[in-house]
């Protein structure tokens, strides 16, 4: 469901605090701005963001995530993201804790997750000439699950359970204009392996 502002509608449970810090955050800003420079990352003409970047934590099934509606901003620091602390795929639902509210998108990087011990690192970016392109050609989800939705984190885990897709590391949303993922052991490897999508066909 989308509400007046564009925005998937999922229940978000925020809790104000300190941004996240470290090494990694600094590699995910790095790679986020690289992929804001290619248009992989930005936002509409009707002032909707897209894309969004996440790592996994040191514990649990925690991640840090840039934060809802960043697409648009030429460049991001610790404080436009977020700490997923639990999530609930069925209630689509998530706890989350930082300066601002996670991404609408972090359910699907939950499944991740959850589907692929050794991800540390997942991308979501947006692109129509890759969507299109791609879609079919390299691992799809379902194009009957709808972005933001339950539906589509359930999707995520049912190809991520193939050791093929989970090695390829990439995949089209088929369910979700435009959306694809990345994931890998750090920023460099979800990076580039988005970087080489882009370059097949541009």
């Amino acid at each position: 469901m989308t509400g007046e502002n564009g925005y998937i509608q999922f229940r978000c449970d925020w809790e104000p605090a300190d941004p996240p810090a470290g090494a990694v955050v600094a590699a995910l800003i790095a790679w986020r701005d690289r992929l804001y420079q290619l248009g992989l990352i930005g936002v509409y003409p009707d002032g909707i963001g897209f894309g969004n970047i996440s790592a996994r934590g040191s514990t649990g099934a925690t991640f840090v995530i840039s934060g809802t509606a960043t697409g648009g901003l030429p460049r991001l620091g610790p404080e436009h993201f977020a700490e997923v602390t639990a999530f609930d795929f069925a209630a689509n639902s998530l706890h989350c804790r930082g300066p601002v509210r996670a991404s609408s998108e972090s359910l699907s990087h939950a499944a991740v997750y959850a589907s692929d011990p050794t991800a540390g690192v997942v991308i979501h970016v947006h692109h129509l000439g890759m969507w299109d392109q791609l879609r079919d050609r390299i691992p799809t989800t379902c194009p009957r699950a709808e972005a933001g939705t339950p539906e589509m984190a359930w999707a995520i885990e049912k190809l991520l359970g193939q050791p093929a897709v989970r090695e390829r590391g990439v995949f089209v949303m088929g369910g979700h204009h435009e959306g694809l993922m990345a994931f890998g052991r750090t920023p460099d490897e979800a990076g580039e392996r988005v970087v080489e999508a882009y370059r097949t066909v541009r």
